[in-house]
């Protein structure tokens, strides 16, 4: 199956911009929309984080990203 032509986040159309992912310091350039590893949404670089390896996951969304991320000072974990 070929990826969307719009993100499946914010809705917006694949222009060169929103197909730039940075990764640490480098930035890298895919011909289409890429996946998150968690919910499977295939996200433009602007709602898609990209990871090093470390958690296992290399592409998180920003909604699952936050899933993964420590809780903000004064918020409770479970």
């Amino acid at each position: 199956m070929l990826p969307p032509s719009t993100c499946q986040s914010c809705r917006r159309s694949a222009t060169t911009q929103l197909l730039d992912y940075r990764r640490s310091e480098s930035v890298v350039h895919h011909e289409g929309f890429l996946q998150c590893d968690v919910c499977e949404r295939y996200a433009c670089a602007e709602c898609l984080e990209v990871y090093d390896i470390i958690s296992g996951y290399d592409f998180l969304c920003h909604e699952c990203a936050r899933v993964f991320s420590p809780p903000a000072h004064g918020e409770r974990g479970h």
